[in-house]
């Protein structure tokens, strides 16, 4: 026991005491270690993802059997869509024709990371989904104006990561843009009596750069909302009158309209009333506005300008329809009735009235009706004639 005593107080007795008491700790330490963790060496840590495919806590080899296993179920679900088209026209790409390298996949993987898998379409497959897209109906005008492979290399993008919805707008995908974009329709609109078409066109240039509104595929515009109070209530009649002009030949829906039935017989008549078919009425503090939406896939435009005529005029520029809309007008008068009064200051010339009414038929790119239906009524009532008698 002495003997114990004086080597533990000794300096080198005392160093090597400590130096058995710390190693004996970190041994118990690293066996404590690999009895609570030793089953996972080898294994990949937590957030690791191949694709889409979560596999922490696996092994190389469970990881790859579970990522196999996963794109063979993305392969046969029929809900899986990949697609390419053009104004909501689409060719299904066969996901069949993909090939995945599982090798140089899991030779990829890093832990705690999201690992896109390594995907591809071998060249005989690039030639068939190429062949075939340029056979559809809605590819008959556009040959080489697209760029396919670029197309093809975001398709892969979302098959690396095993998306379920990959639809591909070949719009964005145009070569030369500038020379793609073309007028799709137009329209104007006369101004009101007293208005001053340059005084309104710079305002309008004011308001939005280049005198243009952005209308983007399934957005809607508003009157109201995209030209500010400075803007007189005849002024945005005008101004809806010449987007409606330009509309009606086109898919652009209306979401919300009102219009003036009553024509002023002091300034026109029932033939020279220019607004049949346009008549727009916008009243802010009414609350009445004009909206309409770009129901196709496709952005547009809508650029003013004014006519050699002086009227202010709409087109509708952007990527060209492949749909064909046929527009028919029709008009059917409303004989006024004479009535009789024995007061004199009750006399009225007469007015025949009016009903406007225009429907769009739309055909398809393959010569299909896909739809018809009435797109403007107007009722004018008409105004009695009365005439005085004794």
């Amino acid at each position: 026991m002495g003997m114990f005593s004086r080597f533990r107080n000794s300096n080198i007795g005392y160093y090597t005491y400590t130096a058995i008491v710390l190693a004996i700790g970190a041994g118990s330490l690293v066996i404590f270690y690999f009895m609570i963790t030793g089953f996972n060496i080898g294994v990949y840590e937590a957030n690791t993802v191949v694709g889409n495919v979560y596999v922490g806590g696996l092994n190389e080899s469970e990881a790859e059997a579970k990522v196999r296993q996963r794109v063979s179920r993305w392969l046969e679900d029929d809900s899986v869509t990949y697609e390419a088209g053009y104004q909501g026209y689409y060719y299904e790409i066969d996901r069949d024709l993909l090939d995945f390298d599982f090798d140089a996949t899991m030779a990829n993987v890093r832990n705690g990371s999201r690992t896109p898998l390594v995907v591809s379409f071998p060249a005989s497959a690039l030639n068939t989904i190429d062949f075939e897209l340029n056979q559809m109906h809605f590819m008959a005008d556009f040959t080489d104006q697209f760029d396919i492979d670029e197309m093809i290399e975001d398709i892969l993008d979302d098959a690396a990561l095993l998306r379920e919805l990959s639809r591909k707008q070949l719009n964005n995908y145009v070569f030369d843009r500038e020379s793609f974009i073309s007028v799709v329709s137009e329209g104007s609109a006369p101004l009101r009596p007293g208005m001053d078409g340059e005084a309104l066109l710079a305002k309008i240039e004011d308001a939005h750069e280049d005198a243009k509104i952005l209308l983007s595929s399934m957005t809607t515009v508003s009157i109201l909302d995209s030209f500010g109070e400075e803007f007189s209530s005849a002024e945005l009649d005008v101004i809806g009158s010449a987007i409606l002009d330009a509309i009606i030949p086109t898919r652009i829906g209306i979401i919300e309209r009102h219009y003036n039935p009553r024509i002023n017989f002091e300034v026109y008549t029932i033939d020279n009333y220019p607004y049949f078919g346009r008549n727009v009425r916008v009243n802010r503090p009414a609350g009445f506005d004009f909206v309409i939406e770009n129901e196709c896939f496709l952005d547009f435009e809508i650029e003013f300008h004014l006519t050699p005529v002086g009227d202010l005029g709409a087109r509708i520029r952007g990527c060209p329809y492949v749909d064909s809309v046929e527009v028919e007008q029709t008009e059917t008068e409303i004989p006024y009735e004479t009535m009789t009064t024995n007061d004199p200051g009750e006399v009225q010339e007469g007015h025949n009235g009016r009903i406007v009414r225009i429907r769009r038929e739309v055909h398809g790119s393959n010569g299909e009706i896909l739809d018809n239906y009435e797109i403007i009524f107007e009722h004018y009532a008409p105004v009695n004639e009365i005439i005085y008698t004794d």
